[in-house]
């Protein structure tokens, strides 16, 4: 697994046993991807005593994206073309600038593509940096005009 990958995912407080998790589901991915992952990202949010709630990953590359719902615990996996087919894009966000996130920052990611699909990302804390990372490198560019 790359290291950029490793590092993002320490930065979120994933522990070993899930870094471990990921990268069996990204092995997964990459036989199956014509392209290259080239990013990844994991939507979660804080529970009410604090501790983060890790529920899909999500995973990137220049034409497609691809999700592991429940990664930690199921085997739940699908793709799709996302190359100009974003119709729809969504973001709220509470406590965030999208310059720098802070302790009750808080992001979420409503998109809808062509084929009606629908992708819901969340974030919290620092996590909401690495959100609008993905929004500008993968959402944005994909808006279909």
């Amino acid at each position: 697994m790359k290291d950029k990958f490793v590092n993002y995912l320490q930065s979120i407080g994933m522990t070993k046993i899930s870094i471990e998790r990921v990268e069996i589901i990204q092995t997964f991915y990459k036989d199956i991807c014509p392209d290259e992952i080239t990013d990844i990202y994991v939507s979660e949010y804080l529970k009410e005593d604090g501790s983060r709630e890790y529920e899909n990953l999500w995973l990137f590359s220049k034409r497609y994206c691809m999700e592991a719902k429940l990664f930690l615990t199921k085997d739940d996996f699908d793709t799709t073309p996302i190359m100009k087919r974003i119709e729809y894009l969504k973001v709220e966000k509470q406590d965030y600038d999208f310059n720098k996130a802070i302790d009750k920052s808080r992001m979420y990611l409503n998109f809808q593509l062509d084929t009606r699909i629908n992708g819901n990302l969340k974030a919290s804390r620092e996590n909401c940096d690495h959100l609008k990372s993905i929004i500008i490198k993968f959402v944005i560019p994909n808006l279909k005009e």
